[in-house]
């Protein structure tokens, strides 16, 4: 089973420091909500985000939104043998079902997880295929997630290729961890929580790349 868990996800409600922000305002009042209930989004809240800590890589639910329509849809998922998990900035931590069915247009994604953020839950309680769940730090993510060994993706890790990798690789539960933001370096303290920390490329990979050569390299090794 190969667990995947985006990591420091850029994905959260509108803080209340900018919340009073023309451009923050003018957006909740056209959808009719409260602006610390609508999604962080730099598209939207671009001009409000310049005064907000670590602005330049916040704000970035279409990561997201990418990641688990590909894992979703995806052959290894289909076979039963992929989990997904999100990390926020927060740390929350989101449980997807695997058998969730994500809205590919984006405005609904976005009302969706405002939904989850607010209530916790998607669709119900009695049926929760989104799960939001707070206070948990990424080591108490690692302690929640079943996984033999766990694995980072990083430019700066040890090269390796993909399907040589995880073919030599022993771990009937495989825990690999994305980075879930546009720039940088993770906020959480990633790195010594790993058993290793290695890199795919010698380019810089968006999220959904690293997504889609893990998914298809770990689906060949597990068939042969």
């Amino acid at each position: 089973m190969l667990h995947v868990l985006l990591a420091d996800a850029e994905l959260e409600l509108v803080p209340e420091s900018i919340a009073s922000h023309p451009s923050v305002v003018v957006n909740a009042r056209k959808r009719g909500k409260k602006t610390t209930r609508v999604l962080l989004d730099t598209n939207l809240h671009h001009a409000a985000m310049k005064d907000l800590e670590m602005g330049e890589r916040r704000g970035r639910p279409d990561i997201v939104h990418f990641f688990l329509l590909l894992a979703l849809d995806s052959i290894l998922n289909q076979m039963g043998e992929l989990r997904v998990y999100v990390h926020t900035r927060n740390n929350e931590l989101i449980l997807v079902d695997p058998l969730t069915r994500l809205p590919k247009n984006y405005p609904r994604f976005v009302g969706l997880m405002e939904t989850l953020f607010n209530n916790g839950v998607v669709p119900s309680k009695e049926m929760p295929l989104l799960r939001l769940m707070p206070d948990y730090t990424f080591e108490k993510c690692l302690n929640s997630i079943p996984h033999d060994r766990t694995v980072v993706l990083s430019p700066t890790g040890k090269p390796v290729l993909p399907d040589r990798y995880f073919k030599e690789v022993r771990a009937e539960n495989l825990l690999c961890v994305i980075g879930g933001f546009p720039e940088g370096d993770f906020l959480s303290n990633v790195y010594p929580l790993a058993d290793e920390v290695i890199s795919i490329s010698d380019q810089t990979l968006t999220v959904w790349t690293v997504l889609s050569e893990l998914l298809v390299n770990y689906e060949n090794a597990i068939r042969r």
